[in-house]
């Protein structure tokens, strides 16, 4: 392959059937200048140099129209070198890259193209350089934040699967943000005007489930006093997104399909089948053929829902993207504390945040996906309009994440929980007889059974009391009656009332939680 073939790259994918090919060159994307407004601007390196300096080149808006060069008056003159030439990327100047004090020539391989490189100038000015489209987006955005390539292709995806009427599957790690990617896809949809109800499988009782889902007739059991539609008979017309479906009962898989291939139900009590009306979306952060492989879950069911299937990228996956996520939710959340804080406010005074530790979070491989990093900007906005400006040592989280991204942490820990593990979390697990189990990889498994311990005892492919004697020397889960109702009402007051976010900080199931909440005036 010539320099030319690979400073021009071609990056692929398949949706639908239909390839799709995006032309890719090393670029810049301006992460974070003290004029926030700047921040996803972007320089290609389609000659494969670029020399970086206050005063040139100017960078491109989202519109491919050039705006400005870096012109921070503590951004030096003399000019930053970067070359993308062959198998390696040269630097000559002074900055930190990926964290790393330069002060002449350093060389990384092209590689590293891929995840990103973080390149600091002045501690006020943060860039990485990557795969950069050279294409103007000017598809739907479905109200996703990013430009991201990775972005890019699900977008794109979104849009077809809003046109297939077919069953759609969504695929993605835990916080990913599969339940908005299911809200864009319904308002894409001829259904968008229909009713629209989220379920998360997981917390519904297995003993009610057939009548949450299928509706009941008046007197079909005790206490049912009136009849109910259930969620599809409430949906029909519209769209049911059914999450963490691989937690789906045996007993109710079967109906599912049912539903699916025929469009009827059969509500509780009633005799006769009802048609309903219903788009399916599900998702999962479960490996169903794995389940399917075990007898946990219905292959015909599975081919049923996967008729369009779409994978949500992890954030690790789209770094390009975090700022202009932190920022998003930064907004949100201040407007939710009712704070006049103006994060856009004297960008030649010293910033709120610095380069240094939002290199951090980008370099940061976030096993919470954006679920966790808008746990980390509620928290930012929190210390915000008290500080003015917050740094590592004001917060937990941030310090958490520098230690984890300079080596001296562990990434794989769980968003900041409400209370430290015990000192009982350090100790060695007994031998449970089963070298599936260790403290990594169940802590890993109950993050993506959403803290429900049946549900990560069928990924650890383990029997639950296997699991529950694990965790009474491990106790990576919280016993719900064990939480104090003072704490409880401070996660939920500091979470809004998002239940993932305070089932993530107290390492609790949502069942749980729902549980403990109907004691409590919380809403």
């Amino acid at each position: 392959m010539t320099d030319l073939e690979k400073t021009l790259d071609a990056s692929m994918t398949d949706v639908g059937g239909i390839a799709l090919t995006e032309l890719v060159v090393p670029g810049l994307t301006l992460m974070w200048h003290p004029d926030l407004g700047r921040i996803g601007e972007t320089l290609p390196l389609q000659s494969g140099h670029i020399e970086i300096s206050r005063s040139q080149p100017d960078f491109l808006g989202a519109d491919g129209l050039a705006r400005a060069p870096l012109a921070d008056r503590h951004v030096s003159r003399s000019p930053l070198a970067i070359t993308v030439a062959g198998d390696q990327i040269v630097f000559r100047g002074k900055a930190l890259i990926d964290g790393v004090a330069v002060d002449g020539v350093h060389q990384l391989p092209r590689a590293a193209l891929e995840s990103g490189v973080t390149v600091e100038i002045a501690r006020r000015v943060l860039l990485m350089l990557h795969k950069l489209p050279l294409e103007i987006d000017e598809g739907q955005h479905h109200g996703l934040v990013g430009d991201s390539l990775a972005m890019r292709k699900l977008r794109s995806a979104i849009t077809r699967a809003a046109r297939a009427r077919a069953p759609v599957l969504i695929r993605g790690e835990t916080g990913s943000g599969k339940e908005l990617v299911a809200r864009a896809t319904h308002g894409a949809s001829e259904r968008a005007e229909g009713p629209y109800q989220a379920v998360n499988v997981s917390a519904v009782p297995t003993a009610v489930a057939a009548s949450a889902f299928f509706g009941h007739a008046r007197g079909a059991f005790s206490g049912a006093d009136r009849a109910a539609p259930g969620y599809f008979g409430e949906c029909d017309g519209g769209t049911l997104f059914l999450d963490e479906i691989g937690d789906l009962s045996p007993e109710i898989q079967p109906m599912l399909l049912r539903a699916l291939e025929l469009g009827e139900i059969q509500p509780v009590g009633e005799r006769k089948p009802r048609k309903v009306d219903v788009q399916i979306i599900a998702a999962t952060d479960a490996l169903l053929d794995q389940a399917v492989a075990a007898g946990r879950f219905s292959s015909p069911l599975l081919h049923r829902l996967a008729g369009v299937e779409l994978w949500v990228p992890p954030l690790r996956e789209r770094r390009e993207d975090v700022t202009r996520l932190l920022l998003f939710a930064l907004g949100k959340e201040l407007e939710r504390l009712g704070s006049d804080f103006d994060l856009d406010d004297s960008p030649d005074e010293r910033p709120w945040l610095d380069a240094h530790t939002v290199a951090s979070l980008c370099r940061y491989r976030w096993p919470g996906n954006v679920r966790e990093l808008m746990n980390v900007a509620r928290q930012i906005a929190l210390a915000l309009p008290d500080k003015g400006r917050v740094r590592p040592e004001d917060l937990p989280v941030l310090q958490r994440i520098a230690a984890a991204v300079d080596g001296r942490g562990d990434e794989t820990t769980p968003p900041a929980s409400a209370a430290s593990p015990s000192p009982a979390a350090a100790v060695e697990p007994p031998d449970t007889g089963d070298d599936k189990l260790s403290k990594d990889r169940v802590q890993e498994a109950l993050q993506q059974a959403r803290w429900s311990i049946p549900g990560a005892a069928r990924r650890l492919g383990v029997a639950k009391t296997t699991l529950y004697r694990f965790l009474e020397h491990t106790p990576l889960v919280r016993k719900i009656n064990d939480i104090p109702d003072a704490e409880l009402r401070e996660v939920w007051e500091a979470c809004a009332g998002d239940r993932e976010a305070v089932c993530d900080r107290l390492r609790i199931s949502p069942r749980a939680l729902a549980l403990r909440l109907s004691n409590l005036d919380l809403s």
